[in-house]
């Protein structure tokens, strides 16, 4: 087998590898809250999540700054899409074992 060969199929192996960890790894809290009397829930500021987080199968997306932000979310087969995230919000960004990463790029 010529070295090209190998470093190739190493690569891929590598590649295979570091996909299967992503996709059986990554737990992730989810923001805790307590429901109010009238219904409304509390958000607990300490335990917001910031950036990409799990919760359950879904990716969701916490903006923990002051103003709207637009992030570039990559998925691991379908194309990437752009979300607006409003300051202190969290927005859901698809499902967990197909997202990949999230990318902030400017505001909107």
């Amino acid at each position: 087998m010529s070295k090209p060969t190998r470093t190739r199929r190493a690569a891929v192996a590598a590649s295979a590898l570091c996909a299967a960890t992503l996709l059986a790894g990554g737990t992730g809290a989810t923001a805790a809250s307590a429901p109010a009397e009238d219904g409304v829930r509390i958000s607990m500021a300490a335990a917001r999540q910031c950036g990409l987080y799990r919760d359950g199968s879904a990716a969701m997306y916490g903006n923990c700054g002051t103003g709207n932000e637009r992030i570039l979310v990559t998925y691991l087969i379908s194309p990437s899409e752009y979300f607006c995230v409003p300051a202190g919000e969290s927005r859901y960004v698809g499902s967990w074992n197909w997202t990949f990463r999230a990318y902030v790029r400017g505001t909107c």
